[in-house]
């Protein structure tokens, strides 16, 4: 039997050879190595699904939705999918240009004339595929802190308002930098052309057909209120439920990058219709084939990792429309990772195979994710014996401690304080263009004249100020649950005085979405 994907084309470069065969038997579920993962990373909840020539091999839940009550998890267990919303996303859109309401090559401009990026000629040629493939010129998450740590107080528009703020650091087209702005301004193509909002298209128009009773691009129903897993995190060294205290009357900002909820079960019917490509039965389709291919064809060139040669034997990397594309083990793989605070998924595919695996996590462990994946996956692939636990266990030291180390203990540093002649210097209202106004006080949760900063935009942007050097602060957030602890440098003019202030991660293994180095700040001068 031939293949139907033998060649994919990244750029010029061609790549043949792609394993052809889907006589492939099922492979029984590790369970215990499952279990052990678990343990191992301190997750409380999983699901785990493998559907195979439009049959369901598994869907199994493993452990509880929530730390401290006996609620299992199953496959009618609710999980927010994170990033795999991007396909939902890209598939909504390829609905509209089969329906001659969209066209890929369209000019965003032409759709919403409010859309402007910082350059006005990339401005003016920017189309609908630039949005959906990281090709845009932006850095790695640029923006994200608009949308991240939720709740967010931006709204969609303003999200669309402020990208014409935010900088380039690469080259249009031409170099892949993840990003999760653009793919809010996709979203809003759909009210732009239908008049119905991104939610009610997308429950309307994919999930419903589909019969995906319990996944909500908006507002979970009441009557399935239950069903919902709740996020968790290592937080100071201790596993704990993660609070967001959102409103859930307010549409995300991000749903359209990263805000479905789904079960396992449906997420299950998800994979059957793309490996169908696209087929919901014989008499009915969800996007035609040819949206299909546009879907699944790599359209930016991705890093390809020693890491991926070596444990996949991968030799190409690409970024379709909401789906990764790269072959492992001599077959086609399409593929996505979601990560949000406290909840991970990850979906991969087998086109050749007819073959599709779902990991669903309420744990924010990305080594979790992957080891879970792995082992469920690689069976299928030929790989029986990979202790994928160990393979995707950090490294330790002689100690048994990780290697990736932590900001310094709060007691060993210095509170910055108005005691510190140099600090009333610091003192003020400082404003970025884009996320808007940080203010320096004293802090209202001490007793002493210790300084804090806090966001007027950013409900969790509250923290602590410690000296680091010199002109520049340690920020520790009072919610240690954002592991983003951030870097202020302070600018000064000719006259010493100062002008603004810029920020940095303080570590580099803090999450891209928190892009404190895209922020510039003017100081507010006193009236």
């Amino acid at each position: 039997m031939l293949s139907k994907y033998p060649n994919v084309i990244v750029g010029l470069w061609l790549f043949a050879g792609l394993a052809a065969t889907s006589d492939i038997k099922a492979q029984a579920v590790n369970e215990a190595k499952i279990q052990q993962i678990m343990q191992h990373f301190q997750v409380p909840g999983v699901a785990v699904g493998i559907i195979k020539q439009g049959e369901i091999v598994a869907a199994k839940g493993f452990g509880v939705k929530t730390l401290g009550l006996p609620e299992p998890v199953d496959a009618n267990s609710i999980f927010k999918i994170a990033s795999n919303t991007k396909a939902f996303t890209t598939a909504a859109l390829a609905i509209l240009v089969d329906e001659g309401k969209l066209n890929w090559n369209g000019k965003v401009q032409s759709y919403l004339p409010d859309f402007q990026m910082f350059d006005p000629w990339v401005s003016q040629h920017f189309n609908v595929i630039d949005l959906l493939t990281h090709r845009s010129g932006l850095g790695l998450g640029a923006g994200d802190l608009m949308l991240w740590p939720e709740p967010s107080s931006y709204t969609r528009q303003e999200v669309l308002h402020n990208l014409r703020y935010l900088k380039p650091s690469g080259e249009f087209r031409a170099d892949y930098a993840y990003d999760n702005l653009l793919y809010i301004v996709a979203g809003e193509l759909i009210p732009a052309v239908t008049g119905s909002s991104w939610e009610s298209f997308v429950e309307q128009r994919i999930m419903q057909p589909l019969g995906m009773q319990r996944c909500f691009a908006g507002k979970v129903s009441e009557q399935y209120q239950g069903d919902i897993a709740t996020p968790h995190g290592i937080v100071a060294g201790k596993l704990q439920t993660i609070v967001r205290n959102l409103d859930p009357n307010k549409p995300s900002v991000s749903a359209a990058a990263g805000g479905i909820q789904c079960s396992l079960k449906d997420m299950l019917a998800w994979v059957k219709v793309q490996l169908a490509e696209g087929k919901i039965n014989e008499r009915k389709s969800l996007f035609s084939a040819q949206q299909h291919k546009t879907m699944w064809q790599a359209h930016t060139i991705m890093p390809l990792y020693a890491s991926n040669k070596r444990r996949d034997n991968s030799h190409f990397s690409a970024y379709g429309l909401g789906w990764r594309i790269n072959d492992m083990n001599g077959y086609l793989q399409v593929h996505h990772t979601g990560s949000l605070a406290g909840m991970y998924s990850f979906v991969s595919l087998f086109p050749e195979l007819d073959l599709g695996f779902v990991v669903l996590t309420n744990q924010q462990s990305s080594a979790a994710r992957s080891a879970l994946m792995y082992t469920v996956m690689k069976p299928y692939l030929g790989d029986t014996t990979t202790d994928w636990l160990a393979e995707f266990s950090p490294q330790q030291n002689s100690s048994g401690a990780s290697k990736e180390t932590s900001p310094a203990p709060e007691l060993k540093l210095k509170a910055a304080s108005l005691r510190d002649p140099t600090s009333q210097d610091y003192l003020g209202d400082y404003d970025d263009p884009w996320l808007g106004r940080f203010i320096i006080e004293v802090s209202t949760k001490t007793k002493d004249t210790s300084l804090q900063i806090r966001s007027l935009r950013v409900e969790k942007f509250v923290g602590r100020l410690y000296q680091h050097n010199k002109d520049e602060l340690l920020i520790r957030w009072h919610d240690r649950s954002l592991e983003a602890d951030a870097i202020i440098h302070f600018k000064r003019n000719a006259q010493g005085q100062i002008v603004g202030m810029t920020m940095a991660p303080a570590s580099k293994d803090i999450d891209f979405s928190y892009d404190f180095q895209d922020l510039d700040f003017i100081k507010v001068l006193s009236q």
